[in-house]
C-alpha cells in the first residue's frame, strides 16, 4: 500500500532577511569663500550691533544692562567719531524719540566697521573651514527671538492702541497744510482702532511665528510683508525710524534666505522640493532637552507678558485708555482784553488768541495770524487754575491763569501773559459735530462720501 503525498507539506526554517542599510545622512556641501566670508561678516555684526540681547529683555537685570549699553556707545561713538574719524560737530545723545539722529547712524557704522575687522580676522584663523553650519544655525535662532520680541512689542502697541492714539482736538482743527509728514501718517494711523488692531495683530503673528522652527519660514514671510510697509512709510512719510525698521526687514530677509529655493520653486517654477532639515544647532540629552524647552516657554511668557502689560499701562497712561482733563475740548476765544484795552478779532494780528485746543497733556493756542503755540497743560474749575508749561521737569518755564467757569460752556482766563495782563473769555466747542467723527461706517453708500 502506497501512502499519499500531502498537498501542503510543513514550512522549512526560513532564513533571516537581512535589514536594509542605513543611509547615511549627506554630508553638507562645502561653502564657496564669498559665502563664508558673507556669514563670518553677517555674524559679526548682528552679535556687535544686538548685543547683550537676549539679557538685556530680561526681568531685573534687563533694564540696567540696556542703560549701561546705551551709555558705553554714547561715550564710544562720539570719542570714534572726533578722534578717529574727524568729524568736528557735537553728536547729541539727548533723547528725543527718533531713532535717526546722526548718532545712530554713526554707531551703525562704527558696528559695520567692527564687524568688517572680525570677520577679516575670523577669516585668516578660520581659513581651513569650509562651512559653518552650526554656527549659522545658532545665528538664525538668535536672530528669530531677537526679531519676534521687536516684532511682539511693536504689534502690542498697536493692539492695545498706545503707539497711535486717536487724533486730539488740536489735530481736528488743524489744517491740513500745517500737518508733517509724521504727523498726518500718525492721524491717519490713529483715527482707526480696528485698522490698528490689524496691523498690530499681523506683526504680534509674525512674531510668535518666529518662536518656533516649524513656522519659521511662514513667519518671516509674514514679518517681510509687514516690515517692507512699515519701512515705506517711514521712507515716504519721513518717520526717524528709517534705520532700524530697515535693519529688521533685513533680519527678516536673512531668515528666508535658506528657503529661497525651495519657495521659488513652489510658487514660481511649479517643481517639486525637498523638506527642510529642522534640528536643532546642538543634540542634548532628553533631559536637557526638556529643561532647555521649558527655559524656552519661560522666556516666551515673559515677553508676552511684559509688553502686553506695558503696552496696556502705556494705553491706559497716554493712549486713548488715559481720562480726560475736566477741560478738555477746543474753545473759541469769544473776547480778549489786553492791559485793559479790548482787541476785535482781526486777522493778521499777532498778540490776540484765536482758540485753545486742550488735550489729554497738551494746549495749543492759535492766534489770530493763525500761529500757534504748544503748552503742556494742568489745572481744573475745581482748582481754579490754568497752568502752561514751556518744557520738561524743573526747567519748565511756567504761566499760571487764574481760572473761573461761569456756565458749562464758558471759561474766563485771567493773569500776565508775554508781559500782558489778560482777561480771556472762551466758549466751548461742540467737536462731536465734526465730519470725521460723526460721519462712521456705511456699509451701503450710493455715491462716494468724499469731501
Amino acid at each position: 500500500m502506497t501512502t499519499a503525498t500531502p498537498l501542503h507539506s510543513e514550512p522549512g526554517p526560513v532564513a533571516p532577511v537581512p535589514a536594509a542599510p542605513v543611509p547615511a545622512p549627506p554630508v553638507p556641501e562645502s561653502w564657496s569663500p564669498a559665502k563664508r566670508i558673507a556669514f563670518r561678516f553677517v555674524c559679526a555684526f548682528v552679535l556687535i550691533y544686538c548685543f547683550a540681547f537676549p539679557l538685556d529683555a530680561l526681568p531685573i537685570i534687563g533694564r540696567p544692562l540696556a542703560t549701561a549699553i546705551s551709555g558705553f556707545w554714547q561715550v564710544v561713538v562720539p570719542w570714534v567719531a572726533r578722534h578717529v574719524v574727524g568729524y568736528e560737530q557735537e553728536l547729541s545723545i539727548a533723547t528725543s524719540g527718533s531713532g535717526d539722529k546722526a548718532i545712530d547712524y554713526a554707531q551703525t557704522a562704527l558696528c559695520l566697521v567692527l564687524a568688517f575687522i572680525a570677520a577679516s580676522v575670523w577669516s585668516v584663523i578660520d581659513r581651513r573651514r569650509t562651512r559653518y553650519v552650526k554656527a549659522h544655525d545658532f545665528l538664525r535662532v538668535y536672530v528669530r527671538y531677537m526679531l519676534a520680541l521687536a516684532m511682539l512689542s511693536y504689534g502690542f502697541a498697536k493692539v492695545f492702541k498706545s503707539q497711535f492714539p486717536f487724533p486730539t482736538v488740536d489735530r481736528l482743527t488743524q489744517p491740513l497744510g500745517e500737518f508733517s509728514p509724521m504727523g498726518l501718517l500718525w492721524t491717519f494711523m490713529g483715527f482707526s482702532p480696528g485698522y490698528n488692531l490689524f496691523t498690530g495683530g499681523a506683526e504680534v503673528l509674525g512674531g510668535l511665528l518666529l518662536l518656533f522652527r516649524r513656522t519659521t519660514t511662514l513667519g518671516s514671510l509674514v514679518v517681510v510683508g509687514v516690515m517692507s510697509n512699515v519701512v515705506a512709510l517711514n521712507f515716504f512719510y519721513d518717520v526717524p525710524v528709517k534705520l532700524y525698521s530697515t535693519l529688521l526687514l533685513l533680519y527678516a530677509v536673512f531668515l528666508l534666505l535658506p528657503d529661497l529655493r525651495r519657495l521659488a520653486d513652489v510658487f514660481v517654477f511649479n517643481r517639486a522640493t525637498q523638506p527642510a532639515v529642522l534640528d536643532t544647532p546642538f543634540a542634548f540629552s532628553s533631559r536637557v532637552t526638556w529643561a532647555l524647552r521649558g527655559v524656552k516657554l519661560l522666556f516666551i511668557g515673559w515677553m508676552l507678558y511684559s509688553n502686553a502689560s506695558r503696552t496696556l499701562e502705556g494705553h491706559m497712561k497716554w493712549g486713548d485708555g488715559a481720562p480726560l482733563p475736566p477741560l478738555y475740548g477746543l474753545y473759541e476765544v469769544e473776547s480778549f482784553t489786553k492791559d485793559g484795552q479790548v482787541l476785535p478779532p482781526l486777522l493778521g494780528d499777532t498778540s490776540r488768541w484765536r482758540s485753545l485746543a486742550i488735550g489729554r497733556f497738551r494746549m495749543t493756542l492759535r492766534k489770530m495770524d493763525d500761529s500757534t503755540q504748544r503748552y503742556q497743560v494742568s489745572g481744573s474749575p475745581e482748582t481754579r487754575t490754568l497752568v502752561l508749561a514751556e518744557g520738561r521737569g524743573e526747567d519748565a518755564k511756567k504761566t499760571t491763569f487764574t481760572l473761573e467757569q461761569p456756565d458749562p460752556e464758558h471759561l474766563v482766563i485771567q493773569g500776565t501773559f508775554e508781559g500782558a495782563a489778560l482777561h480771556v473769555r472762551v466758549r466751548k466747542v461742540d467737536t462731536s459735530q465734526l465730519q470725521l467723527l460723526n460721519r462712521g461706517f456705511n456699509w451701503v453708500q450710493e455715491v462716494p462720501f468724499n469731501r
